[in-house]
């Protein structure tokens, strides 16, 4: 029987051809923005969610102050204590790495007037660890050639940003004087490297939010002791687990102790990331959809008009049916058959036009942006909308398929 009543009214859609397909271009225009916008949001979700994993891993937590919002020390950036070696030797950990930050009076090279360049600058020390166990937090740090990067055994030495190296007036194998706390000698530093100026710091984020930039002092972190004594100035730190740890329980473990040492940081993992960035993705996306949405309603209003007039087109029609035996239920079937089934179209041309237009949006974002970005299409956004797009149809042509279901039989048989 639903055979039948799906042949009916298969039927009666080819038959206002014309008609059908326009109610049908309402109905896949929403459908096309709804399943453009998720599918863009999915993708960018994936996208950033695989950025992360690059930089972190499974097996990675970072250490970031608790109230980012707190004045740092010298550029507004919130700082904290940390004691990085017993950071090393707590149990789980396999490696850590650090940043500081400082600013220091500096004393360069005489320049051509014979007069030796001094400032304040900003000193930036890091850790060996984030050279050779975490590349992906600093990125590709491109050097000048003849420079090098410090090793884990070296303290002396410094690379410099282009700008600081010009200012004052000093090339690789040359000196720097930087000075630290009253009561700590000044230290006499080798540079051994300067930072190319065609690196775009986009390209080389620290994940703390300090870029590396032509204006900045590099150092190992040892050095920074020498200065300054214990780091009170750390800006972020990634500690790497071992093999088989549970890396949430060793993160929450790590920020408990340091918290009971007076640090306020909070520890966070790869999997707090994707949670926020998923939520906040899918908000905006949900919203989007919901904006998009509002054009359902309107091809939703044209199925309703559509079988509004089937329905009185077909009034003869429905009296037959019903004198030789239809019951209401079987002239409500098959209405609600017909405009669920325009529904259905809607959806599917709605589903393969969303579908590329979405990975149309990820190719120009791509090209504007010079970042890729996944085009995601799950089974189960799919059936979700045309099976959505069906009940649209059917709810849509509820009212009419009811008029038409209660429409008595000899009246029906009357109508002209």
């Amino acid at each position: 029987m639903v055979r039948d009543f799906m042949a009916l009214a298969g039927s009666s859609i080819l038959h206002r051809r014309v008609r059908s397909w326009l109610t049908v271009i309402g109905v896949f225009i929403g459908i096309t923005a709804v399943v453009a916008l998720i599918s863009i949001g999915l993708g960018l979700e994936r996208t950033v969610s695989d950025e992360v994993a690059k930089v972190f891993g499974v097996d990675t937590f970072l250490l970031a102050p608790q109230r980012m919002s707190d004045a740092g020390r010298s550029n507004g950036l919130a700082q904290y204590t940390l004691d990085l070696e017993w950071l090393r030797t707590v149990d789980g950990v396999a490696t850590a790495a650090a940043v500081r930050q400082r600013t220091a009076f500096v004393e360069g090279q005489a320049g051509p007037d014979g007069r030796v360049t001094q400032g304040f600058l900003p000193v930036l020390g890091l850790s060996p660890e984030l050279i050779t166990s975490f590349p992906s937090f600093i990125g590709p740090l491109e050097l000048e050639p003849g420079g090098r990067l410090f090793g884990e055994d070296e303290t002396l030495v410094a690379v410099l940003g282009r700008d600081v190296a010009t200012r004052l007036h000093v090339e690789v194998g040359q000196t720097i004087v930087i000075a630290g706390d009253g009561d700590k000698p000044e230290l006499t530093l080798t540079v051994i490297g300067i930072v190319a100026p065609s690196a775009e710091p986009s390209q080389q984020g620290f994940a703390s939010g300090v870029s590396p930039s032509g204006d900045t002092i590099y150092v190992p972190y040892d050095t920074m002791d020498l200065l300054w004594g214990p780091a009170n100035d750390v800006l972020t730190t990634l500690v790497r687990t071992e093999p088989g740890r549970d890396v949430d329980e060793v993160a929450a473990r790590v920020q408990l102790e340091l918290r009971a040492r007076g640090s306020e940081v909070a520890a966070v993992t790869s999997s707090d990331i994707s949670s926020a960035i998923g939520t906040v993705t899918s908000t905006v996306s949900a919203f989007l959809a919901g904006i998009a949405g509002i054009s359902l309603l309107v091809g939703g209003v044209g199925v309703m008009n559509t079988m509004y007039t089937s329905v009185l087109e077909r009034t003869k029609e429905i009296g037959i049916m019903k004198a030789v035996g239809a019951k209401n239920s079987h002239i409500l079937s098959i209405f609600l058959i017909e405009s669920g089934l325009m529904g259905l179209v809607g959806g599917i041309v709605g589903t393969l036009l969303g579908v590329g237009v979405s990975s149309l949006a990820s190719a120009v974002i791509g090209r504007i942006f010079d970042v890729r970005v996944a085009v995601v299409v799950s089974p189960s956004l799919i059936v979700a909308t045309l099976a959505g797009a069906f009940a649209l149809g059917a709810v849509a042509g509820l009212w009419p398929a009811w008029r038409a279901a209660k429409l008595p039989v000899v009246d029906a048989l009357r109508y002209e």
